[in-house]
């Protein structure tokens, strides 16, 4: 994602980034995509390497997903890293099916 694109992505409101700092630095964050009235795709979320296991990536979730739950949007993710997926399951996602990408040349 460039720079522009997460500019239109935060001027059009069709997504937004929650992060947490740790003495100044971004350590952990996780995003929203795709957002309209009913629903939102969260995205990105990610963690720096020496602040993995320390629960921000959750406390960062939490947040993000209580301000979405509020607005009254419906929440979806994909994923593909069990440790994310344990994450995400803790806070009361459910696996509904599988997904893939398929390239056409």
């Amino acid at each position: 994602m460039t720079i522009e694109s997460k500019r239109r992505t935060l001027e059009n409101k069709t997504g937004r980034t929650y992060f947490i700092r740790v003495n100044g630095e971004m350590a952990t964050t996780a995003s929203t995509t795709a957002e309209n009235s009913s629903s939102a795709m969260i995205v990105a979320v990610a963690t720096k390497k020496q602040y993995k296991r320390q629960g921000l990536a959750t406390d960062c979730m939490i947040k993000l997903c209580q301000d979405l739950l509020k607005e009254g949007k419906e929440l979806c993710l994909f994923y593909d890293n069990p440790d994310a997926g344990k994450i995400y399951k803790r806070l009361g996602f459910e696996d509904i099916g599988f997904w893939n990408v398929y390239r056409y040349e």
